[in-house]
């Protein structure tokens, strides 16, 4: 296995494992960090999973099959680190029963993705989404508010696959109900995470970017809940503005706190959204795509038709990386 995608299953676990161990440590009556049902002895052995695979990677055991001593194919170990058995020793039955639950979710997932990009007057929106695997964790959508109003989501669910994409199947379903009845962003995260609370297991969680888009008014409001900053280019001043987070990710916490935030956009000003995919997407020498060079690329390339924009930032990344490890959703909103 790469050295740089070794690298990148010891961080993902290693972040697993360290806030099991906080919520493990921490006060009983103040044990904030959601868990599901889970019970003390089931955290405890999933930590116990943890420590046994970071002990592989570091004695070069880890992803090697048990049975051949070839390796277990990445895109599983994403879905189950423990994993020790590489498909060529899964029966036919086993194989067939995978190749087509994958195939059904991956019809799903298509199928959840909005029909068209809404057309709002004075402005160009676009947006894309591209699984690292047959299914991905990210998600993005559209939403109408009763008033005229346009909403608009972009998400990230931590962890990859079959797992993360029926997560996101949830999300979707809910902000098409919620999204309308919410005219202020922080509360329909906090909406969010009551829900998510009752159904998320172990650490799982997940990052969200919710906009609320007033073309009467000239607004956009905005709550970011732990997500990526957002990136504004304001025109009038030429300027780059990070929209940072505003809140916690949905489902992490019982305690969260959401805030929103209004601007007053003005003609050429732009906005990128976009899940971590990007940033972290990795060159052969290990080394990040990064905010800087997705905000030089904006400065670079900002007059551009917003579906040329998006299509030369994901090459642009891809040249960079090679390929993409991790799902890679963008979305862009321009005004005219």
């Amino acid at each position: 296995m790469e050295k740089r995608m070794v690298n990148q299953f010891r961080r993902f676990i290693t972040e697993h494992r360290d806030n099991l161990l906080t919520w493990l440590k921490s006060d009983t009556r103040h044990k904030d960090i959601h868990l599901g049902d889970a019970s003390l002895e089931e955290v405890t052995r999933v930590v116990s999973q943890h420590d046994e695979a970071l002990n592989r990677i570091d004695c070069d055991e880890f992803g090697k099959c048990k049975e051949c001593g070839g390796e277990v194919e990445p895109e599983r170990l994403e879905l189950d680190f423990t994993t020790c058995v590489c498909l060529d020793h899964y029966s036919e039955d086993q194989l067939r029963v995978l190749e087509r639950d994958l195939e059904l979710a991956a019809k799903v997932q298509r199928q959840l993705l909005p029909y068209k990009i809404p057309a709002l007057p004075g402005m160009q929106i676009a947006a894309h989404t591209e699984p690292a695997q047959v299914v991905g964790g990210d998600y993005f959508d559209f939403f109408s508010y009763p008033d005229g109003a346009q909403g608009a989501v972009i998400a990230d669910v931590m962890g990859k696959g079959l797992s993360a994409s029926m997560l996101m199947s949830n999300l979707q379903a809910s902000l098409r109900i919620l999204g309308p009845e919410y005219t202020s962003l922080d509360a329909l995260a906090d909406r969010l995470n009551q829900l998510f609370r009752s159904n998320l297991k172990l650490i799982s969680f997940i990052s969200l970017f919710l906009v609320r888009i007033d073309v009467e008014a000239g607004i956009l409001q905005y709550c970011n809940a732990g997500h990526n900053p957002a990136i504004r280019w304001e025109a009038s001043s030429g300027t780059i503005h990070l929209l940072k987070p505003t809140g916690p990710a949905v489902g992490l916490t019982s305690s969260a706190q959401f805030k929103s935030k209004e601007l007053r956009y003005g003609p050429g000003d732009l906005f990128l959204l976009y899940t971590d995919g990007l940033v972290e997407a990795r060159n052969p020498g290990d080394e990040e795509f990064g905010k800087e060079r997705v905000t030089a690329y904006v400065k670079e390339h900002l007059r551009q038709p917003v579906n040329l924009f998006l299509t030369g930032l994901r090459e642009t990344a891809r040249e960079f990386a090679g390929k993409f490890d991790d799902d890679v959703t963008l979305m862009v909103i321009k005004i005219q």
